[in-house]
């Protein structure tokens, strides 16, 4: 009898064997955390100078990415393609599957209480207005007691990230994160709720062969991690504000094969990729701030308009119904603020399955004037200062190589 095996890894993250016989050469990690130390810091001084409509507007951003991050790390393949519309209550939920063990309305609820109590009060506000606004339906019959033990699982999962995080911060004499990065690491690893699952091997007979599948193993709620990363980070003094980072923590770097260099690598590179992305939100953030002065800046300061289209823009399309809710304005109000973005050119009213939904339309560049064209763009000085900060990392390499 011959003996086949199968593998496949759909839906999950890229599997990392330790293929290699000897570990990650050191200038090679010393380049990668130098990168993302260099993306940390530069993050947090872009945040130091947003102003109050930009702050809006990156933390509403911030949590969209933070919930589309989280559900599709929970096994929720469909989320990107769903989400606006079950935000809306027009559709039903994410799908779940063999890699989720809880729904997806108790992920989103659990890390919008826990994100309505941050700390950072702009990150704060912006979580409870769209908890106010969310019209999350549950997808088919419920019972109480099992969404009631889903939350309560998913709340769990944030807990033991934050305790984990604090403990990985203690006692760190550095300015750097990447110590405690490696303590949290080790903790994970060896804490059952987040250690990757091993795979479950299926085997049964093809004929005169016995064929054996490697399964894909449920995710682990590494989005919890995600969503505690801050406060580590803010722990070392890498940061002020103890932010989430989307996508930071991933299971790719927690596989027990890999050799401690290899660890840290992953861990540095997912990190950096994470504040980048944090980066660009804060460009968005800015220029549709600069877009939204250009446009609405006629407006009285009490007009609700520029609140509507800080979460149009930067979270998702809300009905006139959950625009009421979540800004405190009448049913004419609602009309009113409608009627303002759309004159303006910044919105569109489109009716999706008999909801009337108003939907963020930014000018055409064309149509902009040369200095809101431009706001996104990264000035040539923050460029030439990283150009040389990069040069001089390479040069302190080269110089370490040669020595060994």
């Amino acid at each position: 009898m011959q003996c086949i095996g199968i593998y496949y890894t759909l839906g999950m993250e890229r599997f990392h064997p330790l293929a290699a016989d000897r570990d990650i050469a050191p200038e090679e990690i010393a380049l990668a955390q130098a990168e993302c130390a260099l993306a940390l810091g530069r993050l947090d001084g872009l945040l130091s100078g947003l102003a109050v409509p930009e702050k809006a507007l990156f933390c509403a951003g911030l949590l969209r990415a933070i919930l589309l991050s989280s559900l599709a790390q929970a096994g929720f393949a469909d989320t990107e393609l769903r989400f606006n519309a079950w935000f809306a209550g027009l559709d039903r939920p994410p799908q779940e599957s063999a890699l989720t063990v809880c729904s997806a309305y108790a992920v989103i609820r659990a890390l919008l209480g826990e994100l309505g109590h941050h700390p950072w009060e702009p990150l704060a506000e912006a979580a409870r207005t769209i908890t106010a606004a969310a019209r999350f339906s549950i997808d088919g019959p419920a019972h109480a007691e099992d969404m009631l033990g889903e939350e309560s699982g998913a709340q769990e999962a944030l807990k033991k990230a934050a305790d984990l995080a604090q403990q990985a911060g203690i006692n760190d004499d550095t300015a750097l994160p990447f110590a405690g990065l490696a303590r949290l690491n080790a903790l994970l690893c060896a804490d059952p709720l987040f250690a990757p699952v091993e795979r479950a091997v299926k085997s049964f007979s093809l004929g005169d062969r016995e064929v054996a599948i490697e399964q894909t193993a449920p995710r682990t709620p590494l989005w919890a991690v995600d969503t505690a990363l801050g406060r580590l980070l803010s722990a070392s003094g890498t940061w002020t504000r103890p932010l989430p980072c989307p996508g930071a923590v991933t299971a790719e770097a927690l596989q027990p094969r890999l050799w401690h260099g290899e660890r840290a690598l992953l861990a540095a590179r997912s990190l950096h990729a994470s504040a980048m992305r944090l980066c660009e939100l804060v460009a968005d953030a800015r220029r549709r701030a600069a877009l939204m002065g250009q446009q609405l800046g006629h407006l009285r300061s009490s007009a609700r308009a520029p609140q509507v289209w800080t979460f149009l823009s930067a979270f998702a399309p809300l009905g006139l119904d959950q625009i009421g809710l979540a800004f405190g304005v009448s049913r004419r109000g609602t009309y009113a603020i409608s009627d303002a973005l759309v004159s303006a050119g910044l919105a569109q009213r489109k009716t999706v399955k008999g909801k009337v939904l108003l939907v963020a339309d930014e000018p055409r560049g064309d149509r902009l004037s040369p200095s809101l064209n431009q706001a996104h763009v990264i000035p040539r000085a923050t460029m030439a200062e990283f150009d040389a900060a990069i040069a001089d990392i390479d040069r302190l390499l080269s110089a370490s190589s040669r020595q060994h």
